[in-house]
């Protein structure tokens, strides 16, 4: 999973920014399938950290204002990438080939981005992620200062568990140490200005509000964690609820979600399961009243866009996964009575068979909640 390399340019000198390629002796034997126009079904991209990353480049504008910004990303991220405000350049690599290829292949398409970084002076490169091996991208970034997340060098640590990984980010601009305190916090950007208007057709004529539900995701390249998922049957149970309440209700999500379009079999609702390019995805859940998710990545796509939301949460730390929560944000974390909650580690989830802490939110405590944040949408129809 190659998420983000940045490349930001000062008075013509560089700083390289690098963040996100997953463990490479996993990606080598992962599946890739593509969707519809080349979205990626369970592709190569954590579109959720993409969103979360721009944190960072929130601050390099905030306190750089004549930096040059490049963001070097795999070809599935790139499409993303390219409607973060404050990104000059985008530079896609073949991330199948850097990652999955055999030896020369991943050698020549290693070349192929040490080239392209080489043509440049850099004053400075951030490799957003743990593991060492990814600094090997600053390699050609000869005189550069590099800086990096690292879980091993006491008081360096990044990023601390329980903080908002946006914050850690946005740190990783500052001093190496955690030196503290650390008052600033930027938000993730906001996609709305960039996004292109919507194709005519995929939003439906009416006037009613429109609810997005997100009923699978929480599956990437490397790993599949229904442990996240609230059950597809409850949000069944809302989409049923929420369309006798007069709403239009939609289901958002790639095409390896098609199982969940099952569970509202009976309800009328509009599928978009698979049918969207990304920045359709985007658009509709700009154009959304309400989006309703679990811990997965069109949860980030809806904060991007500034969408109300009701957040479920249950393995996941949710300020840890959102930051501050915007009051057009409801989170309803589950579980509370559980000693195991939460159980992910910033690496891996429990092996938990029961997710008793997703479960434990209700569907009537889901509908409450939609009934407060549609109030306005609800009373303009009326």
């Amino acid at each position: 999973e190659v998420h983000l390399v940045d490349r930001l340019c000062r008075e013509h000198r560089g700083l390289a920014v690098a963040d996100g390629l997953h463990a490479v002796e996993q990606l080598r034997e992962a599946k890739y399938e593509t969707g519809v126009d080349g979205v990626p079904d369970e592709g190569l991209v954590a579109l959720g950290d993409l969103i979360t990353a721009t944190t960072l480049v929130e601050r390099i504008r905030a306190e750089r204002p004549r930096a040059r910004v490049s963001w070097l990303v795999g070809n599935g991220g790139a499409s993303l990438v390219r409607l973060f405000p404050g990104v000059d350049e985008v530079l896609a690599v073949d991330e199948q080939r850097l990652l999955r290829g055999s030896t020369l292949e991943r050698a020549v398409a290693m070349l192929g981005v040490w080239s392209r970084l080489i043509r440049n002076r850099y004053t400075e490169v951030i490799v957003a992620h743990p593991d060492p091996r990814y600094a090997l991208i600053a390699i050609a970034c000869v005189g550069a200062r590099v800086r990096t997340l690292s879980r091993s060098v006491s008081g360096r640590t990044n990023p601390i568990p329980g903080r908002f990984f946006g914050d850690e980010f946005a740190r990783l601009l500052g001093p190496p140490e955690n030196t503290g305190p650390t008052i600033e916090r930027y938000d993730v950007s906001d996609l709305r200005p960039q996004l292109p208007p919507l194709r005519a057709g995929i939003l439906p004529i009416s006037e009613r509000p429109l609810v997005v539900l997100v009923p699978g995701g929480a599956r990437n390249l490397l790993r599949d964690t229904p442990v996240r998922r609230w059950p597809a049957t409850r949000y069944a149970e809302v989409a049923h609820a929420l369309v006798e309440r007069g709403c239009d209700v939609a289901l958002v999500g790639d095409r390896s979600d098609r199982w969940a379009a099952e569970a509202c079999a009976d309800v009328p609702v509009i599928d978009f399961l698979g049918t969207l390019t990304l920045e359709e995805t985007l658009g509709v859940l700009a154009h959304a009243s309400l989006v309703i998710s679990h811990d997965t990545g069109p949860l980030h796509l809806a904060r991007a866009v500034r969408a109300p939301t009701i957040a479920l949460f249950g393995p996941t730390i949710p300020r840890q996964v959102l930051g501050a929560i915007p009051a057009n944000v409801i989170v309803m974390w589950g579980g509370d009575h559980l000693a195991c909650r939460p159980c992910y580690n910033g690496r891996d989830f429990a092996l938990c068979q029961n997710n008793l802490c997703m479960q434990d939110i209700s569907v009537a405590q889901v509908i409450d909640h939609a009934e407060q944040l549609l109030s306005g949408a609800m009373q303009r129809q009326s």
